[in-house]
């Protein structure tokens, strides 16, 4: 009987609505688009700038990243 009376209550609360006396200017939507764009490029350059290392990590494999010029000047000294 509690359980009936606690969910009908959270239910009445879930769906009483009060009217918001906000206004979204087209300037906000704007700069709420481009934040949203410049999330996915920084994530996206993130994976990109780590990508051996978090390939790496699922595979389990060590990558090999000397390059050749490094090679190179660790046999001259």
């Amino acid at each position: 009987m509690q359980k009936l009376i606690l969910g009908t209550l959270v239910a009445l609360l879930a769906f009483w609505v009060q009217p918001a006396m906000a206004y979204i200017d087209p300037g906000s939507g704007s700069a709420i688009m481009s934040a949203v764009i410049g999330l996915f490029v920084a994530v996206s350059l993130a994976v990109k700038t780590y990508w051996y290392k978090i390939k790496s990590l699922f595979t389990g494999k060590k990558s090999d990243q000397t390059s050749n010029s490094d090679q190179k000047s660790e046999e001259e000294k």
